[in-house]
């Protein structure tokens, strides 16, 4: 028998493939046990933490201050001096400026701390109520719905009909259509915009570009689901813009601001000269320098401008106490802007809780009748709070964020809560005679607790969804949904867990950073324990709930915001540690890439030496080799379109500008990351077929699963999809 000799490898590199190839062993045994650990730590912290919501010991319930002092110029100067003026220096915030008005008159306005600090190039100077400038956010949307409601009196305008006969573009509502209730009421469905809503100098798109270059997918059907709305707000502007005839601006000016007197107000932008010059400066807080000046896109929704005694004179309007030459609406109108707008017919069980008005917010509590709305833009913050039953209202502007990340919301609800307790109540939590009761207003003499207890509401109801129907995590109505602005829902989520005393547990509370505990207190109502903010429920099926047995779909709260319950593959709590698992896989195989690599390049050449004379050997490696590396340049495309969905989350949060092309590039990025399955798969086929050992054939599995997990989160979180407006 003829054989054909062999050549081995010299003694020195056979040792050196043999670390090598222990090395990469050894690599691959490591990562593989990171991914292990890494999976166990973050299932085990999530369970952790929904244990731990479950049954913490609630917050300290808040506390209503005490009641029944007189309401005399006096008496509010030295409790806003303490409640306004002491608070800047602790909170970081710069200036700030209040107006009351009372029994048809203005009250008093202060003004407190730094219009400018004196920082940049301009003089410092303190806030003026009287000629300081603030910017007032989505206090605007009021005063639009103002002249919106002049055109509704005058027959201009149908609060009820379609507005796409108002426009002059085509407006894609596959959901029904919109009407201007709808648009006042943040009902009309449509997913949240950020990109463009707040610019800088030199940004300025006009009304109609606005509302009809990139308008947002409806979601919802109308009138359903509260879903807090920039964009609504505009297009109700716009629509009063086309049908008037008259740029927006100026429609304001010449239908509210002049009849009123508000001669220190404006939504132009940039501001006239005279204007422009009394503009208080925005801070981020007090340590850092001003920023540069706002401008709102989206201005009918947010672009106003005022003094605190201007808002004064718009609160006088709205409580019916200015002239009659000089009134803005009718009563009836006022009494029709000053009420809740939808019913039952389109919200369903929603309403027992808190609604909107037209365009106000209702602030009712048990006793103390109320509306108003507040105002962000990324330095400025405001309030406004209007009580019809004490003809009575206070607004409070704020030209900077603060220290902390709730500083501005702090200081504005200590003010007006703080006033309502201190002057319209009288200790009691129901002074007021117009008890118009606020939402899921009970019979007080039926304890809660008591009927929490029982399973029971504080009416005496059995009815409707108990504590353990809310449980789940919830997503934010104001949300985009069909674009890549889908992933920032993993930020905002909500944890409803039920508690053993039948309440439920709120991580976090609306509006709060921390756990809100609320209790049953109607068929679909739930009250903050020891507070006044309430909770609506929604279950999916027309007739569910009636016995406590179905799942709840959707919690409404603050009139205009709704949580959605998330599907099992939108919960923060699996998908995050699923994309970490993901990502360490992926991230470990580019480590072993190298290794992997070298080794695979000593095989070849020890298989070359062992060939026989005229077959080709290589034919196969070098096929192996390519969808290898097409697999692994997958692997990288995937990381650096999640590295760049970072950023661009991180910069939409921000409001700033992320520029098309960016975006399409990272999709292009995720689309080869997905595309990359395919030779991931014959990778793992190979070694399987090739018995290249458990190490080896575990890793290209979990690459495989890895890279299908992200495309499913790719598609899932819209990071891949035709629209990248958001």
């Amino acid at each position: 028998m003829i054989t054909t000799p062999t050549r081995e490898a010299p003694p020195s590199r056979r040792r050196r493939l043999r670390l090598l190839v222990r090395t990469t062993r050894t690599t691959r045994l490591a990562a593989a046990a990171a991914v292990v650990t890494l999976g166990v730590t973050l299932a085990g912290c999530a369970s952790g933490a929904t244990g731990a919501s479950a049954e913490a010991a609630p917050p300290a319930p808040p506390q209503h201050q005490p009641g029944g002092h007189s309401l005399t110029q006096d008496d509010v100067d030295t409790w806003l001096d303490g409640a306004v003026g002491s608070a800047l220096q602790t909170t970081g915030i710069p200036g700030a400026t209040v107006s009351v008005v009372a029994d048809g008159e203005l009250l008093t306005a202060r003004g407190y701390g730094m219009a400018d600090t004196g920082t940049g190039d301009t003089p410092a100077a303190a806030v003026d109520p009287e000629r300081t400038l603030f910017r007032v956010g989505s206090v605007s949307k009021v005063v639009s719905a103002t002249a919106i409601m002049q055109l509704v009196e005058k027959g201009d305008l149908d609060l009820d009909a379609d507005v796409q006969q108002y426009l002059d573009f085509d407006l894609d509502t596959p959901k029904g259509a919109v009407t201007l209730r709808h648009l006042l009421t943040h009902t009309a469905g449509f997913e949240e915009v950020i990109s463009g809503l707040i610019g800088t100098p030199g940004s300025e798109k006009t009304l109609r570009e606005a509302v009809s270059d990139a308008p947002p997918a409806q979601v919802y059907a109308p009138g359903t689901t509260p879903a807090y709305s920039n964009y609504g707000a505009t297009l109700a502007g716009y629509v009063a813009q086309r049908v008037s005839g008259v740029p927006f601006d100026e429609l304001v000016q010449q239908q509210v601001f002049d009849p009123a007197g508000m001669t220190s107000s404006s939504f132009a932008q940039p501001l006239p000269a005279e204007l422009d010059a009394r503009l208080a400066h925005g801070y981020p807080d007090d340590s850092k320098p001003a920023v540069p000046t706002e401008v709102v896109n989206a201005a009918p929704a947010g672009a106003m401008s005022a003094t605190a005694t201007d808002m004064a004179r718009f609160m006088l309007a709205h409580l019916g106490d200015l002239p009659d030459e000089q009134a803005l609406l009718q009563p009836a109108t006022l009494d029709e802007m000053h009420r809740p707008a939808l019913d039952a017919d389109d919200l369903g069980t929603l309403v027992a809780g808190q609604r909107m008005d037209l365009a106000f917010f209702d602030d009712s509590t048990p006793g103390l009748a109320a509306f108003g709305h507040d105002g962000d833009t990324q330095v400025f913050h405001s309030a406004m709070r209007m009580f019809p039953g004490h003809d009575t209202g206070i607004f409070v502007g704020l030209n900077g964020s603060g220290r902390s990340a709730t500083a501005s919301l702090d200081l504005r609800t200590t003010v007006l809560d703080g006033f309502a307790d201190r002057y319209l109540r009288d200790g009691s939590a129901a002074a007021d005679g117009d008890d118009r009761g606020g939402a899921g207003t009970v019979d007080d003499a039926t304890p809660a607790s008591d009927a929490v207890a029982s399973g029971t509401g504080a009416d005496g109801s059995s009815d409707g969804p108990v504590a353990a129907d809310l449980a789940g995590t919830y997503l934010s109505s104001r949300s985009p949904v069909t674009n890549p602005g889908a992933l920032l829902a993993l930020s905002g989520q909500t944890t409803v867990a039920a508690r053993s005393d039948g309440t439920v547990a709120v991580t976090p509370k609306p509006l709060g950073v921390t756990t809100g505990v609320y209790e049953k207190v109607g068929t679909d109502l739930w009250r903050e324990v020891g507070g006044d903010a309430v909770l609506a429920t929604r279950t999916a099926g027309a007739e569910a709930g009636t016995d406590g047995d179905a799942t709840v779909e959707a919690i409404s709260w603050g009139a205009s915001f709704t949580m959605l319950r998330a599907q099992p593959w939108q919960a923060a709590s699996a998908v995050l540690p699923s994309l970490a698992l993901a990502v360490v896989v992926l991230l470990a195989s580019m480590v072993v890439w190298p290794a992997t690599a070298l080794a695979g390049a000593g095989r070849r050449r020890r298989d070359l030496r062992a060939g026989v004379s005229g077959s080709s050997p290589a034919t196969a490696p070098r096929r192996r080799d390519r969808t290898l590396l097409l697999s692994r340049l997958g692997q990288a495309s995937t990381l650096l379109a999640l590295v760049g969905w970072a950023v661009v989350a991180v910069q939409a949060l921000s409001f700033a500008e992320v520029s098309a092309v960016t975006l399409r590039v990272l999709q292009g990025l995720q689309l080869l990351g997905v595309v990359a399955i395919v030779p991931a798969v014959l990778v793992a086929w190979q070694a399987v077929r090739d018995r290249r050992g458990w190490a080896v054939v575990t890793g290209r599995v979990l690459v495989v699963v890895s890279l299908v997990a992200l495309a499913g989160f790719a598609f899932g979180f819209r990071l891949i999809a035709p629209s990248v407006s958001f």
